[in-house]
């Protein structure tokens, strides 16, 4: 198969921004004074959770906010990067004890010997909403109308072997197009829209709330990959270290606990999550106002699951098919 797929790390590929109890920061970089200092309670068990800049920030900082976590005996760490796949060492060392990710790096990493586990599940596609989730988008005047006319073009997703890439490959397909003609780069959802107007990049995928910015500066949406593809049902999960799972499974149901509670009330409560993102993810407060979110819970649909590592086998992500039901944890 002739898989074209290049890195390009931007400055954000590591991004050491620690946001924790009702701190806040920007993803321009520095650590907040509140998680310099610690939880300055003994009780609490510090861990940490890896995230990617996208509106999943807020929904967590948010129940962070709200104690949820302290309630469950935890003092909870945010650590922002470029993407889940450039995590993978630090959850694997200890580095980190969560991870933000999409389904289909825990599932590759299983499958290429690391000992990860996926936890929770964290988002799922709204089919109603089309700006709610990641999608395709162009630059001003572009010529790329459909997923079709990619063949040809440069891409970026925010992490090779993601479901940006496998997505994006069956939606080419579907519309007719050949995927194995689209160059895949790696670039953050916050550089995308800098990079389209560079002209560095001819698409990018991005997702709220910098999906809004990019359309409110005159870009556009050409494939709602997801949709498209019909892989809506799993779209963020929470990945841990089969080693934590293992020796310390309490911590592991503390912050399940935590997490659904969490999202539980961001998906009741939207507003609150948008008036965080100008400080989490240093969006202007107008694309922040018209974010829309996926659909936030803490389920985890292992039938969605299950299609990815079809897909993955299918589209060469992996030389065989993940096995799902030995990658998710159970009590």
């Amino acid at each position: 198969m002739n898989t074209k797929t290049t890195r390009l790390l931007g400055a954000g590929a590591l991004l050491a921004l620690a946001l924790t109890g009702c701190a806040s920061g920007s993803i321009s970089g520095g650590e907040s004074t509140a998680a310099a200092a610690g939880s300055g309670n003994s009780d609490l068990r510090d861990v940490t959770i890896g995230l990617f800049p996208s509106s999943a920030v807020g929904a967590i900082q948010l129940g962070i906010d709200k104690g949820y976590f302290e309630e469950e005996g935890l003092n909870l760490e945010l650590l922002l990067g470029q993407g889940s796949a450039a995590q993978l060492p630090s959850l694997s060392s200890g580095s980190l004890d969560f991870m933000l990710a999409s389904p289909t790096t825990p599932l590759i990493a299983t499958a290429q010997g690391l000992d990860l586990k996926i936890i929770s599940g964290y988002a799922a596609n709204r089919p109603d909403i089309v700006e709610d989730s990641v999608s395709v988008l162009v630059g001003p005047g572009s010529d790329i109308k459909s997923a079709r006319d990619l063949e040809g073009k440069t891409v970026s997703i925010n992490a090779l072997g993601s479901i940006g890439e496998i997505g994006i490959r069956e939606a080419v397909e579907l519309d007719g197009g050949d995927p194995n003609k689209v160059t895949f780069v790696q670039l953050g959802f916050n550089e995308v829209g800098a990079q389209l107007e560079s002209g560095q990049i001819d698409a990018g995928m991005a997702g709220p709330p910098f999906m809004q910015q990019i359309v409110a500066d005159g870009g556009s949406v050409i494939s709602d990959f997801i949709q498209d593809a019909d892989l809506g049902g799993a779209e963020l999960v929470i990945a841990s270290s089969g080693a934590l799972t293992r020796d310390d499974p309490e911590v592991i149901e503390s912050f399940v606990a935590a997490l659904d509670k969490t999202l539980a009330y961001a998906e009741e409560h939207q507003d609150e999550v948008r008036a965080l993102l100008p400080d989490v993810l240093g969006t202007s407060p107008e694309a922040a106002a018209k974010t829309d979110f996926i659909a936030w819970s803490a389920e985890l649909d292992v039938d969605a699951l299950k299609q990815f590592a079809d897909l993955m086998e299918k589209h060469g992500v992996t030389e065989k098919r993940p096995d799902v039901e030995s990658t998710v944890w159970t009590k």
